[in-house]
């Protein structure tokens, strides 16, 4: 009774500080989004006027009959929409923002994706249901299991189980399956109740649901397995439960922390300010150069020049122009900051077989969609989606074509996709082998004991 109010507290207070975070999350990009349409409303108004040959209370340079007025002062939100099942893992989604609106004007790579988040709760994490599955669910396995067998020989009734027709270890494993049946379909159900009140809609998401059962079960097994294999070994209820104690600091806390660390020790990634200040080398190289790149850019871009034939350049034009190059010079230098970051994922995805909770993270976050690499690939959706906003309006610009009301309707638009493989399948196959493994070597214990 005691385990199944601990599961259902702590299960129901983790998807309800989730979906706390999640509302929150929707909350902040509709006020985004209702700001854009309060300028977007504004914008149109005065292009309305405009079109009319009204006048207007704005000076030229401020009218959004500019393609760069457009692209500097109006551009389009680039959101990150939550999974159905975010509120399950925080993940990254405290360290980064869901919605960028890049403009005509600045460096693509130079956009800032961190959010200020309080120190105190990015040192000691977030309590939602990864929280409790990984950290916490394992440690009431050992309660629930350490002195199974050990129990028994301090109570005196270890020679009565001895005397009946069947031996220890079969006795031992029943009680632990049972053991395991019992605490997973609590678990479970305790689950399935948090969803159904917290975010019912995410029960649609058969696929990733169906993934998350087998993730469970296959979490918890690893434990109990391990709870077995550890009253067959040793068989003294303390001895137990300090082992079973120091394997979860081991594999939760310690194996992880030395995998990053092992990540960040053979693959570290340059200095982000030497790469900045490489960066402005190659800007105030572009400047000195500016006649010259200048006449390579319409040179390698012919239509571009084909509505100025008064060549009238300006700030705009002679950017754009020095934008391209600036794009070009960094690209090795930013490969070498993402191949680094890529060796590290590669790295930890080698060693996350070792530990179970390495799996379950990983497996937790992707069905968020919450986890680094769901990140990473945002940012290159906004990159891509920063690029076709400026193709857009560019072209404009050199051909001296005004923005209109007719065009505002084909301004791109940006849709974020989940193009992230969970791998679901190949990590609760790895927690059922490892749970196996441990099975095995119980069954291999208890055979030369005999």
């Amino acid at each position: 009774m005691v385990i199944l109010i601990s599961i259902l507290l702590l299960v129901g207070f983790a998807a309800f500080n989730g979906h706390k975070n999640v509302s929150k999350r929707h909350n902040d990009i509709a006020k985004m989004q209702e700001q854009q349409h309060k300028k977007d409303s504004a914008m149109l108004e005065i292009l309305t006027k405009v079109e009319r040959g009204e006048k207007v209370g704005i000076s030229s340079r401020s009218l959004p009959t500019s393609p760069m007025t457009i692209g500097y002062r109006h551009p389009r939100l680039a959101i990150m929409h939550p999974e159905p099942l975010s509120f399950i893992s925080t993940g990254q989604s405290d360290m980064y923002t869901h919605f960028k609106s890049p403009t005509v004007y600045g460096n693509n790579f130079a956009l800032d994706y961190a959010e200020m988040i309080n120190p105190v709760q990015l040192l000691f994490g977030n309590f939602d249901l990864t929280f409790v599955f990984i950290f916490i669910i394992p440690l009431l396995i050992i309660a629930f299991t350490f002195n199974v067998l050990s129990k028994e020989k301090e109570l005196g009734t270890l020679r009565l189980l001895g005397a009946q027709p069947i031996s220890l270890t079969r006795w031992l494993f029943q009680k632990i399956s049972i053991r395991y049946g019992i605490f997973t379909i609590i678990t479970l159900i305790a689950l399935f109740s948090a969803i159904a009140i917290t975010s019912f809609d995410a029960l649609s998401d058969t696929a990733n649901i169906a993934g998350l059962v087998f993730m469970i079960a296959g979490y918890n097994l690893f434990w109990f397995a391990l709870a077995f294999l550890i009253n067959l070994k040793i068989n003294d209820s303390s001895k137990n439960a300090f082992t079973l104690v120091g394997i979860w600091l081991f594999i939760v806390l310690i194996l992880p922390a030395t995998i990053n660390q092992i990540g960040d020790t053979l693959y570290p990634t340059p200095s982000r300010l030497k790469m900045i200040n490489e960066i402005r080398l190659i800007k105030k190289e572009n400047e000195e150069k500016q006649n010259e790149i200048m006449s390579d850019y319409l040179r390698t871009h012919p239509e571009l020049s084909a509505g100025n034939t008064g060549q009238n350049f300006g700030f705009w034009h002679n950017y754009f122009a020095s934008e391209k190059v600036m794009e070009d010079k960094t690209k090795p230098i930013l490969a070498a900051y993402e191949t680094q970051l890529e060796k590290q994922q590669q790295l930890i995805g080698v060693f996350k077989y070792l530990s179970p909770a390495i799996l379950m993270q990983q497996s937790l976050n992707s069905i968020s969609g919450t986890s680094e690499n769901h990140y990473n690939d945002y940012k290159k959706q906004v990159f891509d989606f920063s690029n076709e906003w400026r193709n857009y309006l560019v072209p404009m610009l050199f051909k001296n074509e005004k923005f209109s009301l007719k065009k505002y309707e084909s301004l791109p638009k940006f849709i974020y996709k989940n193009r992230i493989a969970n791998n679901l399948g190949y990590h609760v196959f790895a927690l059922f082998i490892l749970s196996g493994l441990l099975l095995l070597v119980s069954v291999n214990t208890s055979l030369k004991d005999a």
